[in-house]
């Protein structure tokens, strides 16, 4: 399907692409913590030197310092990137009402590749459109040994429920090679476990792997 990507926040809570000069005034004040607030001051200054929000973007990618990227498709945002502070890197999914429905967290590794740690989703009430109007969601949390933990949650529930896997999950589809500056494609694929690839590890174990 043909897209694009554009150099813009995402505001999620009222579901709408910032312009790109809200967005530029948004990093040339963002907030640092007292543990960054030299590396902020730098971030600031450079900030305030950019006419585009590409320009940002760019040199926040190669600084680690945060940026967004927005995937365009028939004139909507389908998805968005976001570097945080702490320079992991998150991949959200948006439903056809704007709503946070899924996202996938990347961090850099000691090899230079980028590994997915986590990934959320949400089961929202169908008819309703509201991005509170959910039921249920689910943390999975990967190791790059291959073992994953799934968190689920009720809505306001005080409790949750925990799965650990029963053997390792091939974990090749959880790398991705850090991409070049404007090749996101790779990244933004939804798609990344073949159908009940994760399901799987969390049956038994068959016995001809003489393991229970």
């Amino acid at each position: 399907m043909e897209h694009h990507y554009v150099y813009q926040n995402w505001f999620r809570g009222k579901r709408k692409i910032q312009t790109e000069e809200d967005t530029l005034w948004y990093y040339r004040n963002l907030p640092y913590p007292d543990t960054l607030k030299e590396k902020g001051k730098l971030g600031k200054k450079f900030a305030k030197t950019c006419s585009t929000s590409e320009d940002w973007a760019r040199y926040a990618y190669e600084n680690k310092f945060p940026f967004n990227v927005c995937k365009i498709i028939n004139e909507e945002v389908d998805s968005y990137l976001s570097q945080d502070l702490i320079n992991d890197i998150v991949i959200c999914f948006l439903d056809e009402h704007l709503r946070l429905y899924m996202y996938y967290v990347f961090r850099e590794q000691e090899n230079g590749m980028l590994f997915c740690v986590g990934m959320k989703f949400f089961e929202h009430i169908k008819g309703l459109e509201g991005t509170n109007d959910y039921t249920k969601s689910w943390t999975y949390i990967f190791e790059t040994n291959g073992n994953v933990k799934v968190i689920e949650r009720e809505k306001d529930a005080k409790e949750e429920c925990i799965w650990t896997s029963k053997r390792p999950l091939n974990v090749a589809s959880n790398w991705e090679p850090k991409p070049e500056f404007g090749n996101w494609d790779s990244i933004f694929r939804m798609k990344r476990w073949g159908d009940g690839e994760l399901d799987e590890v969390f049956k038994g174990v068959p016995d001809n792997m003489g393991m229970r």
